[in-house]
């Protein structure tokens, strides 16, 4: 069974037979019982735009950005683990000239995927998921889980490396003068209790 284009059961859905869904799109779950055991592969590209929270983040004038993405979910020593393995970059504006920039996301993505917390110990400080805390009963929300590794992975202060604020900053002599001290007031309600 070729298990890559098999979209209509990895969703768990009847899909159309027609061209409305193309079968290579990235399937937004996967179903635990039937691939926990056998494993799970998937690859192709995946529009940004297809990640509501990740579009959010993205310059919308760059036009539809396309990311490769490659899915695999598989048992090693007892433990379920999920990786993607993914190669592209988003454009983003900079928070401080608001010019488009990239942001290399190319990078190698494992969690394990674990049914109790017994073998959080096994893990060796590697990320992991809690089934029981996905509330998706036994479904495997890959989409999404993409779609947090990648938000985790943009900076919280977007800017270029080199970048200069476009504001100038003036300076005006006479500002500092023509300011009262605030703390004169306190200064003789002080000196009158004295």
């Amino acid at each position: 069974m070729n298990r890559t284009n098999n979209h209509a059961e990895c969703v768990g859905k009847h899909m159309p037979k027609d061209d409305a869904v193309p079968v290579s799109a990235m399937p937004k779950n996967i179903m635990l019982d039937k691939w926990a055991d056998i494993g799970f592969a998937w690859s192709g590209e995946v529009p940004v735009s297809s990640f509501e929270r990740l579009s959010e983040q993205v310059e919308i004038e760059s036009g539809d950005q396309i990311i490769k993405v490659q899915v695999a979910l598989k048992k090693t020593n007892g433990i379920l683990w999920l990786g993607f393995d993914v190669m592209g970059q988003l454009m983003v504006s900079c928070q401080r000239c608001l010019e488009p920039m990239a942001v290399d996301v190319t990078g190698e993505y494992r969690l394990a995927v674990l049914f109790d917390e017994t073998l959080i110990e096994q893990l060796q400080d590697a990320e992991y998921i809690l089934v029981s805390e996905l509330n998706a009963g036994k479904m495997l929300p890959i989409k999404d889980l993409l779609e947090d590794e990648l938000l985790l992975i943009l900076p919280l202060s977007l800017h270029h490396d080199d970048c200069d604020m476009p504001i100038e900053m003036t300076k005006n002599g006479n500002d500092d003068e023509s300011r009262e001290n605030p703390f004169l007031v306190l200064a003789s309600l002080k000196s009158d209790l004295n």
